[in-house]
């Protein structure tokens, strides 16, 4: 893999997992699968006259030592606000190349309580809970990660083919509808022809609504917020949200490619891709399949 082929891949989205449930299951399985690697294999290389407690309880330590911080790390890393949008494959090597680093460093600081070693505390021993901890978990880097990518990436794209197939059935459909619009600003107030509506962007305090004009794209930049411009919009079943800077007709969808995070939208006559966030990705599929029932 050149250097191209591998900033692409690292700048490609990436499902973020760790939250809720999921982030309580994978905890527990740290936690299991290598409390269990420990007590079967013995990794630790000391007498046993250094134990300072039973050896279940050393495993039980050290495993529970990388799901208490996975727990951690991740439950702070889920407040940040759009992680979903933000999360690719790079972030996610990233960070849980840091979380060994830091399980590393942790193992280290518990060897007082675990060990009699009077070198507990030299730099072999700090150097040799890293380099174990490191030697784990970079399977999981250079293994799970592309696996669980390509695995992702090709499931969307067989159901964004389905999907694709949707369209020329929605195109037949179009109604003519003029829908007043109110902005913060009164003198903003306009009538939006929900035919030629494309999509709303959110910038800010305002929001950039691009409409189809005699075959060109014709961008107004109005005062309002995505929530006031969704509830004017609501009766319209065709215009969905889905993502949380984006309100877009279904109607104008061209092509549907697929990503290890979701879909990415083209839209007639509109040269950026749109993105449906990981948590639209439901709403987005069944909004499609309602669509095509009812054209």
């Amino acid at each position: 893999m050149n250097s191209n082929k591998l900033a692409n891949f690292l700048s490609q989205p990436y499902p973020f997992y760790y939250r809720g449930k999921t982030l309580l299951v994978i905890s527990s399985c740290i936690f299991a699968l290598t409390f269990l690697f420990n007590y079967f294999f013995q990794p630790f290389q000391v007498n046993l006259s250094e134990h300072r407690m039973s050896y279940e309880w050393i495993c039980l330590v050290h495993a529970l030592i990388p799901s208490l911080l996975f727990l951690f790390i991740f439950s702070l890393i889920q407040q940040i606000k759009s992680i979903d949008e933000k999360w690719n494959v790079k972030e996610e090597i990233w960070v849980i190349l840091m979380y060994l680093i830091l399980v590393g460093v942790f193992n280290f600081l518990v060897r007082d309580f675990i060990y009699t070693n009077p070198d507990n505390w030299s730099i072999y021993h700090f150097w040799a809970e890293l380099k174990n901890t490191l030697l784990a978990g970079i399977l999981f880097i250079f293994i799970f990660i592309p696996f669980n990518f390509k695995r992702l990436h090709d499931r969307y794209r067989e159901k964004s083919a389905k999907l694709i197939t949707l369209q020329p059935l929605l195109k037949s459909t179009e109604i003519e509808k003029v829908i007043p619009i109110k902005t913060q600003l009164i003198a903003d107030d306009f009538e939006l022809e929900i035919n030629k509506f494309l999509l709303a962007k959110a910038e800010k305090n305002y929001l950039e609504i691009y409409i189809e004009h005699e075959n060109k794209i014709q961008k107004l930049v109005k005062r309002i917020t995505m929530k006031e411009l969704e509830n004017q919009l609501e009766t319209v079943s065709f215009v969905t949200k889905i993502h949380r800077s984006y309100l877009l007709n279904l109607k104008k969808i061209e092509s549907i490619s697929g990503n290890a995070q979701g879909y990415q939208l083209k839209l007639t006559n509109f040269k950026n891709s749109i993105p449906v966030s990981r948590s639209k990705i439901s709403t987005f599929e069944e909004k499609m399949k309602v669509l095509n029932h009812t054209s």
